[in-house]
């Protein structure tokens, strides 16, 4: 479903590349509905690749009022470092 992968795709860093025919026609259903901005192959073109460049404020927007967390990525990188406001 394409929820699922947009939300996947939420916790990915982007830009990404995307070589899975089934996953490519679920971008090119978010694409549609305006909740992804991504480059993607003609239809009938012998080698299938798109480029996620980024997740809209629609596809966050409405990921947040499906109860997906839309920015939580998949690994935490860790610091030792505090933070400085200088």
């Amino acid at each position: 479903m394409p929820m699922e992968y947009l939300q996947g795709l939420a916790r990915d860093e982007l830009p990404l590349i995307e070589s899975d025919v089934v996953n490519i026609d679920k971008l090119r259903v978010l694409r549609a509905a305006g909740m992804v901005e991504v480059q993607l192959p003609p239809v009938d073109a012998p080698l299938q690749k798109a480029q996620v460049l980024y997740i809209t404020g629609l596809g966050r927007a409405t990921l947040r009022a499906g109860g997906w967390p839309s920015s939580v990525p998949r690994l935490q990188p860790h610091c030792d470092l505090e933070p400085s406001f200088d």
